[in-house]
């Protein structure tokens, strides 16, 4: 007797499904907004972290995902907003972040031809306002008076008091969500070496009010190595093995504190495209070694050179 095959569900109304995980999020329906991500296709959701960025998303959660450069914490994010069609307001956070961009400030206008001081408001205002998903990047370099800001909205039923006159409150739209992404939260030692400019300890009270933590990890070897081949597929299949054996024992170098540098998947893919014009070691000159202290530089250059002799 043949067997039968189970037609696939169809999400909820209102919902759609994220590509190769069987999980669903609310969709935005509508024209696309300015703010919409753009849809990468060769993009790979993994399922153990889907799972958990749609539960921030269905439950209201604030989410941080914690992880090194380049593991993909941010185009999660994004790739989730592009399927879900909904407006994504990302900013990346610095030592010269202040309060004003998120909160807003006076600035000269002129209205009815005479010039005053109108209070415009910033871009977490906005975000508030309209319903859009707030990323924040890099939260653990951000000041902590920033971090003082986000406090108030990220509670249950967090409001803000703008400081403009008025005491305007800004209220949260039922769409607002809240994500964050941070290299470290300042526990590891070594996240403090290669992470020059985050904070020695991210304070308690900000990581109180993320309901959601994920700590995510590079890719898997072998989808590691299906991503970098669609995304340069001029590439030999044998030399893109290669640079992700080479990664990942750099990786494990870094874990056993033998190395101080990381090796993203961003990386791999800007050595993997130069590799189509120059030399792999060159280009891993280019790419990869010229970003690394003498010491590391040293040790790296060797393992390519075993890979792939010297140019």
């Amino acid at each position: 007797m043949a067997a039968k095959r189970t037609p696939m569900k169809s999400p909820p109304k209102g919902y759609v499904q994220i590509p190769g995980t069987g999980i669903t999020i609310p969709k935005t329906e509508g024209a696309k907004h300015d703010l919409v991500p753009d849809s990468d296709e060769h993009y790979c959701f993994r399922k153990q972290y889907v799972e958990e960025v749609a539960y921030a998303i269905t439950h209201n959660e604030n989410c941080m995902l914690v992880g090194d450069a380049g593991v993909g914490k941010s185009s999660l994010v994004e790739q989730a907003g592009a399927i879900a069609n909904h407006p994504v307001r990302r900013v990346n956070l610095h030592g010269e972040s202040d309060t004003t961009l998120f909160v807003g400030r006076d600035k000269p206008t002129e209205v009815d031809g005479i010039r005053q001081m109108v209070y415009v408001k910033g871009l977490l205002c906005e975000a508030m306002e309209e319903g859009h998903w707030l990323l924040l990047d890099e939260i653990d370099a951000a000041l902590q008076p920033v971090l003082f800001v986000f406090q108030q909205i990220l509670e249950d039923g967090g409001k803000l008091v703008l400081e403009d006159g008025h005491g305007t409150v800004v209220r949260k739209h039922k769409n607002f969500r809240c994500f964050a992404t941070a290299n470290t939260v300042g526990i590891a030692s070594r996240n403090r070496l290669i992470y020059n400019g985050t904070l020695g300890r991210m304070n308690e009270a900000t990581l109180d009010r993320f309901g959601c933590v994920i700590h995510v990890e590079p890719l898997e070897p072998a989808l590691e190595e299906k991503v970098i081949h669609a995304k340069v597929p001029d590439l030999d299949i044998d030399f893109v093995k290669a640079i992700v054996r080479i990664a990942n024992e750099t990786r494990n170098q870094l874990k056993n504190e033998e190395l101080s540098c990381t090796f993203s998947t961003r990386r791999c893919l800007q050595w993997a495209k130069a590799m189509t014009s120059f030399h792999p070691l060159r280009a891993a000159r280019m790419t990869v070694l010229n970003k690394l202290n003498q010491d590391d530089y040293k040790v790296l250059e060797g393992v390519v050179q075993r890979y792939f002799g010297a140019s």
